[in-house]
């Protein structure tokens, strides 16, 4: 597995992170929402950038974490942004977004994000870890399964993950 450095997002890290979530949106859109693939890219952006643009700028205030994740050579390998989890003790949190760069996908980087965003957690006194993933995402659920992720409920769109963290000592 490879191995990532994670770092607090800058503002540099946060428009590369959205050039590739709008790209990613994008391309769902074109196979899922039929979006003609000449339009995609600039509707894509026209939706999200101003939704991830508000929520950046309040995510500080409601103690959202974000990282960029880098490997060995320091390049960019990735994203993640992790919430806490409301209504419930401040030991539980939420992978809001996880996004591995498309150079570097099926590489094992998501998972070595997983892994290190888990340690971090872990030595801020985190206990547990909880995603949602699309139910017909299978290659993300089998990457969480394997991760050890455990399935606490599913509806037709969602499949609701958690983790419980082992703290170092």
């Amino acid at each position: 597995m490879p191995v990532v450095t994670l770092a607090p997002l800058t503002h540099e890290g946060w428009d590369a992170f959205v050039h590739e979530e709008v790209a990613n949106y994008a391309d769902q859109q074109v196979r899922e929402a039929e979006w003609p693939p000449n339009e995609a890219l600039e509707r894509s952006r026209a939706e999200l950038t101003p939704v991830l643009d508000r929520e950046f700028a309040e995510a500080a205030r409601k103690g959202h974490r974000l990282w960029t994740a880098m490997n060995r050579d320091g390049r960019t390998v990735g994203w993640l942004w992790v919430t806490p989890v409301e209504d419930e003790s401040s030991t539980v949190a939420f992978i809001k977004q996880i996004t591995v760069a498309e150079s570097f996908r099926r590489r094992g980087y998501g998972r070595a994000m997983l892994a290190a965003l888990e340690v971090l957690l872990a030595a801020d006194r985190i206990d547990e870890l909880r995603l949602n993933v699309f139910a017909a995402n299978q290659p993300a659920r089998r990457l969480y399964a394997s991760a050890g992720y455990e399935e606490l409920d599913q509806d037709d769109r969602w499949c609701y993950l958690r983790k419980r963290l082992t703290r170092m000592s």
